[in-house]
């Protein structure tokens, strides 16, 4: 009697290799050097059956009769085929065997351990003439090929779940064809129907707010001839009917050629941004509006403040020059010296108000720098020495002798810089130096410094120095008084001629306070 093995495949056992292979297979073929075919076949990777015309298996390589071994003896197909694959396999299988045509299906086998893995596994007659003798089935494990392709789609998934949770809108548009292929969100953002689609690329120019169209296509121009990332910002009808700010971004792709084929980005929605933007437009332009009306009032003001107040000082300066009576000097003195202080107050309120309304302009001429720095050391020294405080002036001799620039500006400069060290300074001395500033802008640029031996400054009195009314602190405004604009005012006029302005300062051990500017020989 014919020894049979059992095997899994639609219920039919494997005959022993003496008669299944006998039958189904001839010991050799020609070209294979005499190999049994057998021999061959078993050494194939790949699970091979040998079926008859009625699907009963008549030969399984080693490979094959792997399947279920470690399971006792299966006497189905339905035992080592997943239970969640069963149903499509068998339904195959019969389709095949009474259409006669081939078929393809993947599905989940059990190998030795009891691990399911995925296979391919193909169906193809053995046909003789017009008539089927017998089926070939092979099975080839692709289980690392299905489980990457499952961690595709997962991530897939997820990105696409990422997108939609942010609001964002995948796309894809075709330069070759004109077809632009939307996500479900980025058919949203554009006003249609949240479902994925794929439209033409008039009908996304259509979208588009007719005056931002010119913007959407000049971006698209320049992406691809410039080989630029697209970005561009346009407005769009949302579902509802109001607008809706999209910004689109992305990169070129080439195609197989090497020549621009697609577009691919996102769509991001940005109308949130865009109206904060246009809030924050809107209030800055209040405020600079409010700002000017500031700025004019000042100006008025301290116009109208000033005129009789000139006259108040020269009807003043006329009495001194006139009364002989010591008592009324001194009254007229007083007046005199505090019509002065209100002067430079109302001088330095014109002078901000003029610099935030941006009225104020550098009016350049050459002049003798020696003749600028000894003229401002003069006017300091008259209150210098009732103090004992002796003002110096150093000049380095690799500076120019005639320069060009805003003689007036920098004199103004000068004179508060120096007015404030003095006023700071009980005992010692001034210094004005200038000298090159080789390390900080190049040629044709001057380094102009104040230092004294006064009081000095913490570094939280220093942070508000160039702040308008921002004197040290409160002692030193009742101290020494003051409005605190001087040195708001050095900073913008030092600024406006191209330079900036610093400050070095310890408590006690005076103030250094030094600004570049640019000053090419005349």
């Amino acid at each position: 009697m014919t020894a049979r093995t059992a095997h899994p495949i639609a219920g039919i056992p494997v005959e022993g290799p003496d008669d299944a292979l006998g039958r189904a297979l001839p010991e050799s073929e020609p070209g294979m050097s005499g190999l049994p075919s057998r021999l061959i076949l078993d050494a194939l990777p790949q699970k091979i059956w040998m079926l008859d015309h009625e699907g009963a298996v008549r030969f399984a390589n080693r490979a094959a009769r792997e399947i279920g071994s470690s399971l006792g003896e299966p006497d189905s197909w339905d035992s080592a085929i997943h239970p969640k694959d069963r149903n499509r396999a068998a339904s195959a299988r019969a389709s095949a065997i009474c259409s006669g045509q081939p078929y393809d299906l993947t599905i989940r086998l059990r190998d030795t351990s009891g691990r399911w893995h995925w296979h391919q596994t193909d169906v193809v007659p053995i046909r003789e003439g017009a008539g089927i003798t017998g089926w070939m089935m092979t099975a080839a494990d692709v289980d690392d090929v299905v489980a990457d392709n499952q961690a595709l789609e997962a991530t897939t998934n997820l990105l696409l779940l990422t997108h939609k949770a942010a609001g964002v809108g995948l796309w894809d548009w075709n330069m070759r064809t004109g077809a632009l292929s939307l996500s479900a969100e980025g058919a949203r953002l554009h006003g249609l129907s949240a479902q994925a689609c794929i439209i033409t690329s008039s009908a996304w120019t259509g979208l588009v707010h007719a005056d931002d169209r010119a913007m959407l296509w000049d971006a698209v121009t320049k992406a691809v001839t410039t080989r630029t990332p697209f970005s561009v910002d346009v407005r769009v009808t949302a579902e509802h009917g109001g607008t809706r700010w999209i910004q689109s971004l992305g990169r070129v792709l080439d195609d197989a050629h090497g020549l621009s084929g697609r577009i691919v980005g996102l769509t991001l929605d940005i109308t949130a941004r865009k109206r904060a933007e246009q809030a924050l437009a809107h209030a800055k332009e209040g405020a600079e509006q409010a700002n000017r009306a500031k700025s004019d009032f000042l100006a008025m003001m301290s116009h109208e403040i000033r005129n009789p107040l000139n006259a108040v000082l020269g009807y003043t300066e006329h009495m001194l020059s006139r009364s002989r009576e010591p008592e009324t000097l001194r009254h007229l003195a007083a007046v005199q010296e505090a019509g002065e202080i209100l002067m430079r107050v109302v001088d330095d309120v014109l002078d901000v108000a003029q610099i935030e309304a941006g009225q104020v302009a550098l009016d350049p001429e050459s002049f003798l720098l020696a003749d600028l720095l000894e003229g401002t050391a003069a006017v300091a020294r008259g209150a210098a020495s009732r103090k004992g405080v002796a003002v110096e002036v150093l000049r380095d001799p690799a500076t120019p002798t005639l320069v060009m620039g805003d003689v007036g500006r920098l004199r103004q400069v000068l004179l508060n810089l120096l007015t404030n060290a003095v006023k700071f300074t009980p005992a010692g001395r001034v210094v004005l130096a200038v000298s090159p500033d080789t390390g900080r802008g190049g040629e044709g640029r001057l380094l102009f410094t104040v230092s004294d031996t006064g009081i000095g400054m913490s570094a939280a009195q220093q942070e508000r120095l160039f702040v308008p009314f921002g004197q040290g602190d409160e002692s030193i405004r009742r101290r020494f008084g003051g409005s605190g604009l001087g040195l708001v005012i050095c900073r913008h006029l030092v600024e406006l001629m191209g330079g900036q302005i610093g400050v070095a300062s310890e408590p006690g051990r005076g103030t250094r306070i030094w600004f570049a500017v640019s000053l090419p020989a005349a």
